[in-house]
């Protein structure tokens, strides 16, 4: 694949959003990985107070928050769209500027107090080297959107750079600052919420800051500014922020957390006869690209009705609602109208929308045309779509090829795309270990593959978050997860090697 990697960060100015990327899916100015840590500054003004800084910080980083009627904290989010490969924190520093509110009706009269009243704070310069250089941060104003627009139009929720308000990277006490998120602190006034607080929307907190990381908006507006156009409820850079009344933004599409370098997608090939696809969790999802322009590709993912995906139809501003299954995108990448960010202005030609979404067992896809060089892909289409739970789905790229039920974890045969395990074969680089198994005794997994090599077994919780590790080099390993609550997943390598990926269900509770 040589798909685009966005290479700098989106800016919002006067309410039009400028993006920049290069054509190499491979390049990245940050990474967006690991154990990382960004400032909030919680602004109270003279004439509005700031909403309280515990809940606030529970909210961005709580695991498992489910206050207010959402599905999780904003670093839940991150977790879970990563497969806990990102792991932010996010320090809340209340401060409060002396005047009121309209005494700082721009950006700069706003933003830079709160800078620099964030600096002299000691506990922010306590822990200051761990947000590196040019401190990305985000800044909430002690408003909601549309009483912050009564003081100037232009203060709605954006992401931006400091060099393009200032013409330069801003500096305070050696500290510098360039990458921020403008969100509202408190909610929109509308008849059907259902939040317990008047704090905004959790979704609007997530969309904002994953501009700081670089993603596009999706979505596009008509001619009286109401976003119309787009994967409305199924993305967060579109609409999707608003599902369940903003509770529930959905997870990043397959597309977004390649572009954050956290997974790879699978060219879909005609050697194969039956593919699996697992739950989106899983990190796995395929790809069919223009063989005469590989910037104009088709994504095919699974979400089930779980988690943050759960409410896609249930959103609470564009009317439109989005439903749980196998998505099929498409994506048409031109460089000049993604640094622009409006991808999707043209209503005939959008360059990334989701096709279709097959959800009952049968459906199939036989749309893969492309627009731009007129390339034909050799996959026929997606056929006979079979269902096995929220954990994978399989089908077929040949309408002749009988399918009524994935493959089970028994079966090991290498027509079958992806890894497979049982309690008697596992196939690994295609081909079959024969008196492999994986089974559960009394709170212990054990694991038996009988094949030369060092052997890792890797835990996660329901989140992605590693909880435990065991290596062994023998055949046969067991390992007490008594303790453990909840579902967990395994994942074993072998020499570096993934040898399977599995969720491990009946644990106590």
């Amino acid at each position: 694949m040589s798909w685009f990697k966005c290479s700098t960060f989106l800016y919002v100015l006067f309410g039009v959003c400028l993006f920049s990327a290069s054509l190499a899916w491979a390049e990245s100015v940050d990474d967006f990985s690991g154990e990382r840590y960004f400032p909030v500054i919680l602004v109270e003004t003279a004439d509005f107070k700031a909403l309280d800084s515990a809940f606030i910080a529970r909210m961005f980083n709580e695991e498992g928050f489910k206050e207010n009627g959402v599905y999780g904290s904003v670093r839940d989010y991150y977790i879970e769209s990563s497969a806990g490969l990102f792991k932010p924190t996010f320090d809340i520093y209340p401060v409060k500027l002396p005047k009121n509110f309209s005494e700082y009706n721009t950006y700069t009269k706003f933003i830079l107090p709160s800078i620099d009243a964030m600096v002299e704070r000691s506990d922010f310069q306590a822990r200051a080297d761990l947000y590196g250089n040019d401190i990305p941060f985000l800044i909430l104003h002690p408003t909601s959107k549309e009483k912050a627009q009564e003081y100037n139009k232009n203060f709605m929720n954006h992401m931006l750079e400091l060099k393009q308000v200032l013409g330069y990277v801003y500096s305070k006490k050696g500290y510098t600052f360039n990458s921020y998120a403008f969100v509202s602190q408190k909610a929109e006034k509308k008849p059907n919420a259902t939040s317990t607080k008047d704090v905004a929307m959790l979704g609007a907190f997530i969309h904002e800051f994953s501009h700081v990381m670089g993603l596009a908006d999706l979505y596009s507006t008509n001619a009286d500014g109401y976003a119309t156009i787009g994967p409305l409820p199924f993305d967060v850079m579109a609409l999707g922020l608003r599902n369940g009344n903003g509770g529930y933004p959905p997870t990043f599409s397959a597309f977004e957390r390649k572009l954050m370098g956290w997974m790879n997608l699978t060219e879909i090939s005609k050697s194969k006869k039956i593919f699996e696809l697992k739950n989106i969790s899983g990190m796995q999802a395929y790809a069919v690209s223009n063989p005469n322009f590989p910037n104009e590709f088709y994504v095919i993912e699974y979400r089930p009705a779980v988690g943050f995906d759960s409410k896609l139809g249930q959103s609470s501003y564009s009317g439109k609602q989005g439903k749980n299954g196998v998505f099929v995108w498409y994506f048409d990448y031109d460089e000049k109208v993604f640094r622009k960010n409006n991808p999707n202005k043209d209503v005939d030609h959008q360059r990334a929308e989701v096709k279709t979404v097959l959800n009952q067992k049968g459906d199939s896809f036989t749309e893969f045309e492309f627009v731009n060089n007129g390339g034909k892909t050799s996959v026929e289409g997606i056929f006979n779509v079979v269902f096995d739970g929220t954990d994978r789905v399989c089908f077929t790229i040949n309408r002749m090829t009988a399918l009524d039920q994935c493959p089970g974890l028994s079966s090991s045969s290498s027509s079958v795309e992806s890894s497979s395990s049982s309690a008697g074969t596992i196939s690994i680089a295609q081909r079959t270990v024969r008196g492999a198994r994986v089974f559960l005794t009394r709170g212990f997994l054990n694991v038996e593959v009988p094949v030369a090599g060092q052997k890792t077994l890797r835990f996660y919780d329901a989140l992605g978050n590693v909880v435990g590790t065991h290596s062994f080099v023998e055949s046969f390993a067991s390992v007490d997860i008594s303790g453990w609550k909840g579902p967990v997943f395994v994942r074993l390598n072998v020499d570096g090697r993934q040898l399977l990926a599995k969720r491990i269900a009946n644990l106590p509770k």
